[in-house]
């Protein structure tokens, strides 16, 4: 657990080598940290749905999860040239995670965020959980992969892993009504489900991890940037990209996936931030906020770092209301 301090800001990449030189000077580091990052967000598979009562007050909460491990692209991307959707010449493709039929140790952090404290802050106050482990991909047989009630409804995600979509079976009631079953919902939507008889009816064993935890994929993003240290603050610049579903038959390769964009006009994010042991060591969380301060105000005049909206940090899974 950490609690972290954090202010945040973006800038267009115009001003990206401007601001890369900056924090070069600055923090004497000419060769700062690189950034790669795969991220899947998870959201509980059965949520938690109390019975409201008069004068009783909810005190079970249920948070999203984020599972980060790191990535390659396989080219060297450079982060100073901007990416156009519509050029070929600045596609980005990712090898698939999980699709492979080798056993593959990769290390992946588990997170989850409380919502960052409320009232007049100079900096974001949030607490964060997180559990690092080393996970040995395998394909596991699946024969009965379900997927939860609670995020069947337009949350659940299909990512890059392949699992065969069985042959439906239609069965006939006694009215004469056709009635189609099947015990497999998981298909990848950018290509075909692999011929390889080693893999029809496996599944990836992190994602398997992850559904007996009570967890399903909901969404997915990858992050690519560099970091800088001043002091206990981190500096962390990038962008943030997604899945192409959009790719033409030339672009199509199995083994691989095309990334676009979140924001397609090249805004780089900013992040600076001071991670603390304990939410109760105020003299230490006190220092890091005057720290951050001090570099807001010494870099006011290359980019502004503000307090990040609390709402949009609340990771809290809340009830649909019912239609």
């Amino acid at each position: 657990m950490v609690h972290q301090l954090l202010l945040v800001s973006s800038i267009p990449h115009s001003k990206y080598v401007q601001t890369i030189s900056t924090l070069q000077a600055m923090t004497r580091l000419l060769s700062p940290q690189p950034i790669s990052t795969y991220t899947l967000v998870t959201k509980p598979s059965y949520v938690f749905k109390p019975k409201f009562e008069p004068g009783k007050v909810n005190q079970i909460e249920q948070y999203y999860m984020k599972c980060t491990t790191t990535w390659e692209s396989g080219v060297d991307l450079d982060l100073a040239i901007p990416l156009i959707a519509d050029d070929e010449t600045s596609s980005v493709f990712v090898e698939r995670l999980f699709s492979g039929n080798e056993e593959v140790e990769r290390t992946w952090t588990l997170q989850i965020s409380d919502i960052p404290i409320a009232g007049k802050q100079v900096c974001s106050n949030q607490t964060i959980y997180e559990s690092t482990l080393i996970h040995a991909h395998a394909r596991i047989e699946d024969s009965e992969i379900k997927k939860p009630s609670d995020i069947a409804d337009g949350d659940a995600m299909e990512i890059d892993d392949k699992v065969e979509e069985p042959n439906k079976e239609v069965k006939t009631d006694s009215n004469g009504a056709s009635e189609e079953s099947s015990t497999s919902i998981v298909k990848s939507h950018s290509s075909d489900v692999s011929n390889d008889p080693d893999l029809t009816g496996r599944k990836d064993s992190f994602l398997l991890l992850l559904e007996s935890l009570g967890y399903g994929v909901v969404n997915q993003y990858w992050l690519k940037g560099v970091r800088f240290f001043q002091g206990d603050i981190v500096i962390e610049i990038f962008k943030i990209f997604i899945r192409d579903d959009n790719v033409s038959s030339t672009d199509a390769n199995n083994n691989k996936i095309k990334l676009k964009l979140l924001d397609e006009s090249n805004t780089f994010q900013i992040k600076a931030y001071i991670n603390i042991p304990k939410s109760t060591d105020i003299e230490q969380i006190s220092q890091g906020s005057k720290d951050l301060l001090k570099l807001q105000d010494l870099l006011k005049n290359l980019f502004k770092l503000e307090i990040p909206d609390r709402m949009f940090m609340d990771s809290r899974v809340t009830l649909k209301k019912a239609t």
